[in-house]
């Protein structure tokens, strides 16, 4: 069976580009709603949005399988919070991003659903490290950009998740499992229901 060169498979359309765009606005609008309805939203809102976007995301990512698209995705995400003045999200998602491709790396690799899953948790690990990673590197800074928006009692419950080891952890964890689990219902949804509609 003849099959493309890699380079050639990986180059990207203006429909993949598009169809990027669509999923990531869809999943951004998502991203922005799950904190309102979150119980302590600190802790569970990466996962909880993870599991909400894990569905949307495996159809995006099967529909355009081609090079790039957790790390497009990651500075996507990035770039909408340094609409609001958060910088620093963008320089910690575009690691990430960098890493996830790293774990999908190969032909085909996001029509594997295990790496593909796994690589998606590690975007949303990432994301729930976006509040931790700028407290380490560049703390005064983004305490300035923060207090712009945040109560006083808001700042020192936001400090007390993303500065105590265990509530990282923890956080890091949900969304890991929230990124896995949004992933494995995605895949069997696609199964059942998008490949029968020749959607992806």
């Amino acid at each position: 069976m003849h099959t493309q060169p890699l380079a050639v498979q990986n180059r990207w359309k203006m429909r993949d580009f598009i169809t990027l765009a669509i999923f990531n606005v869809v999943m951004l609008i998502i991203m922005t709603i799950c904190p309102i309805f979150t119980v302590v939203s600190h802790l569970v809102v990466g996962g909880a949005t993870a599991l909400l976007n894990g569905p949307l995301y495996m159809v995006m990512s099967n529909k355009i399988d081609k090079r790039g698209v957790l790390f497009f995705t990651c500075i996507i995400t990035g770039l909408y919070f340094v609409a609001f003045g958060y910088v620093y999200y963008l320089l910690t998602l575009a690691v990430i991003g960098i890493i996830c491709e790293l774990i999908v790396w190969g032909r085909d690799a996001y029509k594997n659903p295990v790496r593909n899953a796994i690589g998606y948790a590690v975007f949303y690990v990432g994301y729930s490290l976006c509040g931790v990673v700028p407290l380490i590197f560049f703390r005064e800074q983004y305490l300035a950009v923060v207090k712009k928006g945040y109560s006083p009692e808001q700042l020192e419950t936001m400090l007390y998740y993303f500065e105590t080891p265990s509530m990282i952890l923890l956080m890091c964890a949900i969304s890991a499992v929230g990124g896995l689990a949004g992933c494995f219902i995605g895949n069997r949804l696609m199964k059942k229901h998008v490949k029968k509609a020749k959607l992806a």
